[in-house]
């Protein structure tokens, strides 16, 4: 969440009004879901209305995201790459 003013800042040259403002909107997101952690950790319904009220502000960039969680891997679509491994569903035939 600290890396996003200053990304902003390099980025805005580069971004269109529309994503600089949409972007801005997410960092405000983030402060507010941040603060729900700091001061009413088990407000969960608050955190859950704040996440989803995020998402429709789009992708968040994979700059942040990987600030946020650096294990995080992306494909060339911009997405997370969810490498759940081979034992999250039972093989057929295995007991």
């Amino acid at each position: 969440c600290d890396k996003y003013p200053e990304w902003l800042a390099e980025k805005y040259e580069t971004l269109s009004q529309d994503e600089y403002q949409r972007y801005g909107t997410q960092y405000q997101y983030f402060q507010r879901i941040v603060a729900v952690y700091k001061y009413e950790p088990d407000n969960f319904p608050r955190l859950v209305e704040l996440l989803q009220d995020l998402q429709k502000y789009g992708q968040v960039p994979s700059e942040i995201i990987k600030e946020l969680a650096p294990a995080l891997e992306f494909g060339p679509d911009g997405m997370p790459v969810m490498n759940l491994g081979d034992n999250i569903f039972p093989k057929p035939g295995a007991a």
